[in-house]
């Protein structure tokens, strides 16, 4: 078995520490940089750049032109935002940004981004925006459509202190009074499919792998043991506390 983000690390270090081909001319090995120098160029490079939008210029990790178009819109905002919306038609300039949406798009496989991306494209631009201007679900509208806090009903940040006492007990008194915890939608319903994947394993195993990991099972019942299994048979079983 293999995995793409492996495959990174042994080219790297191929590269590094793999001979020269030999059977290059003098004259193209004086014209060609060696791969260390190489290597040191773009990790510098990559460095100074990365100094641009993780602190200089943050602005390059979300441009979204749908703010810059309706600065004084809250729905433009919250369909456009890169940080507190949806970020819808905003890009990025910064690598870091990039790469969190599934690690580096140059490491995975372009089946894997595919998936990932109609999940997020069904979630994020259809569902939540139906739920929250469409549906109104559970009064979505009086809270933020992207926020990781909780919120009271009137939409007031929800103070969780005065709900828990000394003991890191609910205070079911002080629980009444502030009333229930709400979430925003972006938030409610990311944490909700994200439990809902851990089941949708199970369903995914089956339904792909069901028939060979029954099969498996049943050879491993019926069939004869190879001449490996027969010859470490001889040998004693490691003890357990060994483990």
């Amino acid at each position: 078995m293999w995995w793409p983000s492996t495959l990174v690390q042994i080219s790297l270090f191929r590269a590094l520490h793999g001979k020269e081909d030999d059977d290059d001319d003098d004259n193209d090995n004086k014209k060609r940089i060696s791969r260390t120098k190489f290597f040191v160029i773009v990790l510098a490079c990559s460095f100074l750049y990365y100094l641009l939008p993780g602190f200089f210029f943050k602005t390059l990790q979300s441009i979204s032109w749908v703010c810059w178009a309706f600065p004084n819109s809250v729905t433009a905002q919250q369909l456009g935002s890169g940080f507190q919306g949806l970020g819808f038609g905003a890009f990025s300039l910064d690598w870091a940004t990039t790469a969190s949406f599934l690690f580096s798009p140059l490491i995975s496989p372009f089946f894997a981004i595919v998936n990932v991306f109609l999940g997020y494209f069904l979630i994020v631009y259809i569902v939540i925006p139906i739920s929250y201007y469409g549906l109104n679900v559970y009064h979505a509208r009086n809270f933020p459509i992207y926020s990781a806090d909780l919120f009271t009903n009137d939409g007031q940040l929800y103070d969780i202190h005065k709900i828990v006492n000394n003991k890191f007990e609910i205070d079911y008194g002080e629980y009444a009074k502030q009333g229930h915890v709400n979430l925003s939608t972006f938030f409610a319903l990311t944490y909700g499919f994200g439990f809902a994947t851990i089941a949708s394993t199970l369903t995914h195993v089956g339904l792909f792998y069901g028939k060979e990991i029954y099969g498996r099972y049943k050879a491993s019942t019926t069939a004869k043991t190879d001449v490996h299994t027969r010859l470490m048979k001889n040998y004693k079983d490691i003890p357990a506390w060994w483990f």
